[in-house]
């Protein structure tokens, strides 16, 4: 890539990284993901639904994107992201005013929280961050966290207002909420984001941009490769399934709607604050040593909860919105260092898809741990050790290779 010295990479890249924000404030992971814990109690009264059923519909959801991100990566990188995460956002609007339309079948809200993934996963981080990285160099870091703190945002708002608003007006306003917020965004995106910056865009050959990095196949022949997808997967394992329980586990603890949404709207801050100091730290640290410290802190505030009960709630929620507020970052991030742009979409399809497997794994284990013991202790417990051993994998990751977009 062409060198832009910093302050003119956020002048030139600002219309993408805005598009970028506001993109994966509404995407699947962002409006759907932290609204997850807001519908567990209504549903459960509206329809008798178990927290093991609801949470089977959230790991189905969770394996369609596991089984899609790989192909949606293709589709990027083939027909680019803008058109394919324009339509992306489209049909995943009007799956989430579905939703809100629902009868009370358990066979149609697994159908819908099927759908949704599948039309919803080219307008995830997997568009969101490939256009991020080609936009940034020196400052990749801090661009992914700034896009990204848009999932905080939401984080922190989502259950803060839309918690309150439910127990008012029912779930189905709340799902239409949903709706309309990405309606709403969907035009800005279209207008404002690009795939490459100009100096990039230019280089063609029979209309395709040139980029360099390793193919798919390369990188799957590589440790590294292999190395990243455990991290991950062990962390999402471990937390995934934590964040869609956080509010009902306060509320089994005695606190009201409000009392609870105000707690996880500590971690949404969390999740912001997350963001950008690790995007800042990695363009500084060698980025698996940043990785271990976040994911040292989680751990121990995993354990400070399922040991300490719910006086650690405060602190659990700073720890599990660090842990939401980095992985998504540190998967783009490591997989342009390691594997470059040429083949982005594919290469991060796959690391994505593994992080949605454990992710898939972890809300159906922490909805069996509530049904069987009454109370997420355990799952707590657990996920700091796995924690444990993504740490010590990070921390053998190598060097990062020279720059892998052509000069």
């Amino acid at each position: 890539m062409t060198n832009v010295n910093s302050q003119g990479e956020f002048a030139r890249g600002w219309k993408t990284l805005l598009a970028s924000f506001l993109g994966m404030g509404v995407c699947i992971v962002s409006l759907t993901y932290y609204s997850g814990g807001i519908w567990i109690k209504p549903w459960q009264a509206e329809f008798g639904w178990t927290r093991t059923e609801i949470g089977t519909a959230q790991t189905l959801s969770t394996l369609v994107l596991v089984l899609t991100a790989p192909f949606a990566g293709k589709l990027i990188d083939r027909y680019g992201l803008r058109l394919v995460s324009t339509i992306s956002l489209f049909l995943y609007g009007l799956t989430l005013y579905a939703v809100s339309k629902m009868n009370g079948e358990l066979w149609m809200l697994y159908l819908l929280f099927i759908l949704t993934p599948l039309v919803a996963v080219a307008s995830s981080p997997l568009a969101f961050t490939r256009a991020i990285n080609a936009w940034f160099d020196k400052h990749k870091g801090l661009a992914l966290g700034l896009s990204l703190t848009s999932t905080g945002v939401a984080a922190f708002l989502i259950p803060k207002y839309l918690t309150p608003y439910v127990a008012e007006h029912g779930w189905r306003a709340g799902y239409f909420v949903l709706f309309a917020l990405v309606m709403i965004v969907l035009p800005i995106v279209w207008l404002l984001i690009r795939d490459n910056p100009p100096e990039v865009a230019e280089k063609t050959i029979d209309g395709q941009t040139v980029l360099s990095g390793h193919t798919f196949q390369e990188a799957m022949n590589t440790r590294t490769f292999w190395m990243i997808a455990i991290i991950f997967l062990l962390i999402a394992v471990a937390v995934a399934g934590l964040i869609p329980s956080f509010i009902p586990l306060l509320q089994d603890a005695g606190l009201s709607a409000a009392e609870a949404g105000g707690y996880a709207a500590i971690l949404g801050a969390s999740v912001m604050l997350g963001r950008l100091i690790t995007g800042f730290l990695i363009d500084r640290i060698f980025a698996p040593y940043v990785t271990a410290v976040v994911f040292t802190l989680v751990a121990g505030g995993c354990l400070a909860l399922g040991f300490g009960g719910i006086q650690y709630a405060y602190l659990a929620a700073i720890a599990l919105g660090f842990a939401i507020g980095a992985e998504v970052d540190l998967i783009g991030f490591f997989t342009a260092k390691y594997f470059g742009l040429k083949n982005y979409g594919t290469i991060y399809g796959f690391q994505y898809s593994t992080f949605n497997f454990g992710a898939a794994i972890s809300p159906v284990l922490a909805g069996y741990i509530w049904d069987t013991t009454g109370n997420y202790d355990m799952a707590l417990i657990g996920g700091a050790v796995l924690i444990g051993i993504a740490i010590i994998i990070a921390l053998f990751l190598p060097k990062f290779p020279e720059a892998n977009i052509d000069e």
